[in-house]
């Protein structure tokens, strides 16, 4: 019986250093994500339209274009 109580003992304190580790994770989690940047970071517009062109030579799309995504992307 005396066994029983210790390991019951041993598995409380385990519990406990878990729940504490766990409080710590979710606070880093928390910090990192007030500390990441609010938006993306994307390339120059210029480049994306080459690369728009490049990929999609037909298209339509222009400087003003991609300026406005970009804006709507990172609002």
């Amino acid at each position: 019986m005396t066994q029983l109580h210790e390991r019951n003992g041993d598995l409380g304190l385990e519990v406990q250093d878990l729940q504490e580790e766990l409080r710590k994770e979710r606070a880093d989690r928390e910090a990192d994500k007030k500390s990441a940047p609010a938006g993306k970071d994307f390339p120059d517009v210029a480049d994306l339209l080459n690369q728009l062109k490049a990929k999609r030579k037909k298209s339509k799309t222009d400087l003003a274009d991609l300026e406005a995504i970009l804006e709507i992307l990172e609002g």
